[in-house]
Order: C-alpha cells, then sequence, then structure tokens
C-alpha cells in the first residue's frame, strides 16, 4: 500500500466500540482522500433531515494520500460534518501535525458516531485505540487541555485534535484546534463534537507513509521546495503572514468595516502584518512540511493587555474582530483573536454577528433591552470582548448571538429587515472580504460555495488576486489575461469552476492552498507527478480536476436534496446594490457594485447545473460516476419549482 494505508477508523461513542474499515482501490481512485472521502460519508450516512446534534450524526476527519510526506505543506486535515449553523454541508480545514501523525497511526480517515454517557477524548496510540475519561478537561481552554492530557500520557510528542468551551456549550461555530493554534474554523464542527460528550483525539503513530517510487517523488518534491525560495508569495507570507492582505484590502477598497458599510480607513494600516511584525510578533510558526512558515505567535507586550499571548493572527480571524466591528487598535484586536481561540470560537462567524447586532443597534432594530443593557457601538471594544465570552458560555444576549447572524434575527424577531443586514449566505456569514474589490470571481463563491457563506477557502479565486505575480498563468489556465483584473466580468464565470474544482482536489491531498492557489509554486501538473509517484497511479491532469468536480457535486446535491438551488445563488444586497463609499483618498474602487447575476449563468453553464433548479444535472452526474445522487434529485427537481416551495423563507435551520 503506497501513500494510503487503506483504512478507516469507525468509534462509536454510544456503545464504546470502534472498527477497522478496509477502503478498496476504487474508493480510493474516485474519491481520493481528505475532503474527497469525507464529503462522499456526509452524503451517505448523514440524511439531510437529521438534526446536527443527533448522536448518529457523523463527523469524519480525513487526511490524503501523501499526508505526512515530504510533499510540500501536506500537513492539513479536512473535518467534515453536518453544519449546526447553516443545517447544510459544512466543513473545515486545518493546519498543524496532527494529520501527518494520523497517517503514522496507520488511517486514512477517522468517523466518529454516537454521544458518550460523560465528557471523554479519544487516545489513537497507532492500531490502538481508547475511549478516555474527560471529566476533568470539560471546561478547559484548548491550550490547558493540550497540556494535561500529554502530561496524563506521559508523552509531550504526541499530537491533540481539542475543542474549547464553545464548543462544549453548543455553540453553533464552535472550531477545533490540534497543535493548540492550528484551527478548523467553519461551519460549527467543534459544536458537533461537543454535543458527542468528546472534548479531544489524542494520536500517536509509529509508522510511516510508503512511496511507490521514491527517487521520482523526492525529485520533484525538491524541485518544488527550490522554486519556493524566489516564489513572491512565499516571501510575503513569511515576513508577514496573511495580515501581509491588511494594506492591500485597504488600498483596493475591499476590506469589510462595520459590516461592510466601508471598504476602506486611515487606521487599517496599524493592524497590518508589517505592524505586526515589528510590535507583538514573538515568532514564527510552521505546519508540518511547510516550506512557507506563515504561522504567527503573538505576545501583546504593553496596555491593558500586556502579557496576554497566543497563536496567530491570520488576516480572517482578526478583521472579523476588529475593522468588522469598528475597532482599529491593535492591542484590542490582538485581545479578540486570543479570546476566540482560547474559547473555541470561529472568529468570522463570532466577528459576524457581533457586527451585525450592532448595525441592529445603530439602525434602531434593538435596543439595550434586547442586549441586557449593552450599548453596541461601532468601536466599543469593552463590550466586544465582553460578548465573546458571552456567546462562549451562552449568556444573556450572546446566547442569542451563538447560534448565528442570521438564527439571531429570526430569534429576535426582526424578519427580512433584519436579515438584510447579516451579510451572510445559506445562514453563514461571509468572511472580512469584499467583492466589490477583491474580484468578482470570489464574489460569486459566495453566492455557491458548498458550505455556505464562508470561500476564502473553498473557490479561492486568487488568480484574481495575486495571479499578476507570475505573468501568463491566467492565459495558460483561462485562456484569456484579462481576468486577471478583479473587477471585469471577463472569464469570472470559469474562472469560479476552475478554482473551485482545483481547491476540492487540494482538500483531497489535504496539501495547504497557500503553496498552490495564494503562491502558484505549485500547480496541477506539479501535484498530478507528486501524487502519482506517492501511490504509484497513473492518474492524468484531467482525471485529477475530475475528482474535484465530483466532490463539489456530491456535497452540492446534499443541499439539494435540502432543496437549496438558483433562488438561493445570491449574495447580500449591500454588494450588489450599494456603491462602495471612499474611505481613502487612494482607495481603487470607490463606487462599485457587484454585478453577480452577470456573472452566475457563465459558472452554471460550466458547471452544468439546470437551469430551473441549479442543482447538478442528470447528465453530469452520470458523467462523474453519481448515478445513485442523480437517482435521489430526480423527484426534487419538480419539487424545487412548485409554487409553494417558491413562497419559502430559505434560511436552512
Amino acid at each position: 500500500m503506497n501513500g494510503w494505508s487503506g483504512k478507516r477508523l469507525r468509534v462509536d461513542l454510544s456503545t464504546g466500540k470502534s472498527i477497522s474499515e478496509p477502503l478498496s482501490y476504487e474508493y480510493r481512485r474516485k474519491w481520493i482522500g481528505g475532503r474527497g472521502m469525507n464529503s462522499e460519508v456526509i452524503y451517505s450516512e448523514v440524511p439531510t433531515t437529521l438534526d446536527a446534534f443527533d448522536p448518529e450524526a457523523r463527523v469524519c476527519f480525513g487526511v490524503g494520500p501523501i499526508s505526512g510526506t515530504a510533499a510540500p505543506a501536506s500537513g492539513r486535515v479536512t473535518i467534515s460534518c453536518k453544519s449546526p449553523l447553516t443545517g447544510g454541508f459544512g466543513d473545515s480545514n486545518m493546519g498543524g501535525h496532527w494529520g501527518a501523525e494520523v497517517k503514522y497511526a496507520g488511517w486514512d480517515q477517522i468517523i466518529v458516531q454516537g454521544k458518550a454517557k460523560h465528557p471523554v477524548y479519544l487516545w489513537i496510540d497507532d492500531e490502538n485505540v481508547e475511549i478516555r475519561d474527560a471529566r476533568h478537561l470539560w471546561g478547559k481552554f484548548p491550550r490547558e487541555a493540550d497540556t494535561m492530557i500529554k502530561q496524563e500520557l506521559g508523552d509531550e510528542d504526541i499530537h491533540i485534535v481539542v475543542i474549547g468551551p464553545a464548543g462544549e456549550n453548543l455553540v453553533r461555530y464552535a472550531c477545533t484546534f490540534n497543535d493548540v493554534y492550528r484551527a478548523a474554523g467553519r461551519c460549527g464542527q467543534g459544536a458537533v463534537i461537543g454535543s458527542k460528550n468528546l472534548k479531544a483525539i489524542a494520536v500517536r503513530g509509529s509508522g510511516s507513509v510508503g512511496i511507490a517510487r521514491p527517487k521520482e517523488f523526492f525529485d520533484v518534491c525538491n524541485r518544488l521546495r527550490q522554486g519556493f525560495k524566489d516564489d513572491p508569495m512565499r516571501k510575503f507570507l513569511y515576513e508577514v503572514g496573511s495580515l501581509s492582505l491588511i494594506n492591500v484590502a485597504n488600498h483596493d477598497g475591499w476590506l469589510g468595516i462595520k459590516n461592510f458599510q466601508q471598504g476602506s480607513h486611515p487606521d487599517a494600516h496599524l493592524m497590518s502584518g508589517e505592524e505586526h511584525a515589528t510590535t507583538v510578533l514573538k515568532h514564527r510558526e510552521g505546519c508540518f512540511a511547510c516550506p512557507i512558515c506563515c504561522g504567527r505567535f503573538t505576545e501583546i507586550k504593553e496596555g491593558e493587555h500586556a502579557g496576554e499571548y497566543g497563536g496567530g493572527p491570520e488576516y480572517e480571524h482578526s478583521v472579523p474582530t476588529g475593522p468588522r466591528v469598528g475597532i482599529f487598535e491593535p492591542n484590542a484586536i490582538w485581545h479578540n483573536m486570543i479570546l476566540t481561540n482560547n474559547y473555541g470560537l470561529d472568529g468570522i462567524e463570532c466577528g459576524g454577528s457581533i457586527a451585525t447586532a450592532m448595525e441592529w443597534y445603530e439602525k434602531g432594530l434593538i435596543t439595550t433591552k434586547d442586549t441586557g443593557g449593552l450599548e453596541l457601538e461601532w468601536g466599543n471594544a469593552d463590550v466586544v470582548a465582553k460578548l465573546i465570552g458571552m456567546i462562549a458560555m451562552r449568556e444573556g444576549f450572546g446566547d442569542i448571538l451563538a447560534d448565528g447572524a442570521s438564527r439571531a434575527a429570526e430569534r429576535l424577531g426582526l424578519g427580512d429587515e433584519g436579515q438584510k443586514y447579516t451579510i451572510a449566505t445559506r445562514g453563514m456569514c461571509l468572511p472580512g472580504d469584499d467583492p466589490r474589490g477583491l474580484g468578482f470571481a470570489y464574489g460569486v463563491g459566495f453566492a455557491i460555495g458548498t458550505r455556505g457563506g464562508c470561500d476564502h477557502l473553498r473557490c479561492l479565486a486568487s488568480l484574481e488576486l495575486s495571479g499578476f505575480m507570475y505573468p501568463g498563468l491566467n492565459t495558460k489556465i483561462l485562456g484569456d489575461e484579462r481576468p486577471v483584473k478583479p473587477t471585469t466580468t471577463v472569464g469570472k464565470g470559469y474562472c469560479c469552476f476552475y478554482e473551485e474544482n482545483q481547491k476540492a482536489m487540494v482538500d483531497c491531498l489535504n496539501v495547504c492552498c497557500f503553496t498552490t492557489h495564494w503562491s502558484y509554486a505549485v500547480l496541477t501538473a506539479d501535484q498530478v507527478e507528486y501524487f502519482n509517484a506517492a501511490t504509484g497511479m497513473d492518474i492524468t491532469e484531467e482525471e485529477f480536476m475530475e475528482v474535484g468536480e465530483r466532490v463539489v457535486n456530491i456535497e452540492r446535491a446534499y443541499w439539494g436534496r435540502m432543496l437549496s438551488g438558483l433562488r438561493e445563488d445570491t449574495i447580500p444586497e449591500r454588494f450588489m446594490k450599494e456603491p462602495m463609499p471612499q474611505g481613502t483618498p487612494d482607495q481603487t474602487n470607490v463606487g462599485a457594485t457587484f454585478p453577480v447575476q452577470k456573472i452566475l449563468p457563465g459558472y452554471y453553464k460550466y458547471r452544468d447545473y439546470d437551469l430551473e433548479t441549479g442543482f447538478p444535472s442528470e447528465r453530469r452526474l452520470k458523467m462523474l460516476g453519481l448515478d445513485y445522487v442523480a437517482k435521489d434529485l430526480a423527484p426534487l427537481r419538480a419539487k424545487y419549482n412548485s409554487e409553494a416551495e417558491k413562497k419559502k423563507k430559505k434560511y436552512y435551520y
């Protein structure tokens, strides 16, 4: 067996039993690993009618066939489940070293179902699986729990996935960590794990990963690593991390300020990666086999938060509880980042929910009677910090926001007017990037993303973000250099289609997209080359991309079974109808709006979605070997177009 271990672990916490299940050659070739295998399990084993917190709901941890090898940045993990936030398909992705350890322990995937009678954690020592008491760990922050488990097991070198208090309290956007600070942030899988009374999964592996053609494999990997030395995006990410985007976003006008009422602000530079690197950066961190080392570790040195420290920040973790809620004082932003990490919260949904509530407050839709006396004014750092803790512990007004912005609007009875200010799609808040400036292909990803409003890691259309650093790349991939311009409509449908499929395959292999999308140092041909050398297969580039397309389609079909399709493929009204105001003198996108309806038809054409429902076409599903999915959707096509369904609200929970 080369690349794969050829088996997955199933654990039922209700019965306390675990089994090893073989993975056939045909199954591995069809779904590859990571996101592919996870998505197949969620579609096949988790009915859309099942509550996300039902013990029978599965949560899947998937790694890829090159996880744990020398392939660049091959340490990522995909966690998939039915999302408790949206009620639809959900997954998230994290770096660190846990994924490699899972492979060394001999597993391609771990599937957990059931619910333990009291808090537990899993201890996986190669093929030995033990369910251990975790009542003493319940309520602990991830860093504390990680330390305590390592002391208990007597091994500092094991790697651990762990949730925080937010997951224990079933906050619908609780996240999951490994190596303390590497987060799978989106869709609320931390709450699904918590609903099973599962605090952590500790893994120790003593095995290795077989390589079919070692010389060829290491030659490819060495060539790619050499190429990274001169890669322009690699240099930015190493020097200033993903916060390198702050000054770019502020200049181009796509920084999500005050719930996207603005795209640029004179004080945004204070939280830039350049400023962070000279003030509070303690050291850099790299994930497994990483040639970039973009991770930050922050220590606040002065002010009321002096002495606080933690992993991060990332751009998408800092903007939501910073500019999105009107805060630009950097130490307050780093403090909020540390708080959300400690509690185990998705920073995007947390900040998005607070920002939405602030806009409701600004517009007079809610008052201090609704908030329990909290004055939700833009830039009120004390209130934001307090709310983060209240959300995690489900206290007071925080309990309402703990269900996410869209659900909070429903709970407060705000109707369509309240939903208008929830900058979300399919019930999930969007990340801190405005498509009126970042790019129109990226914006289409907000409308069609298969896990809701979170497409900074779904359709990562970086050809329009960093593609200009690689002259000729757009022409090579898209057949035209014009799509590199963010706010043109030319080629954006195909750009979204291509990058969505490519990112799906990246997640099947479970390598970091910073090496394949932000940076284009590793192209599709390179991935195919090292995949074939590792596994001994002979897959072509066309087959490689077809696997990605298959994964996207089965995820889209999960939403189709929930009668979510064409009508729900939209984005917040703010982006479509409100021209971008001027925030700074050099802002480049003043007056821009996002013409999503001009681009969607082209995307549908390439995706071969049904033009009446937005469901994957029967023809395409069968071509992808998904005949059973086509059969599932057949009776739902007419139902979706019935007059009764057209009148229903679609919030998916």
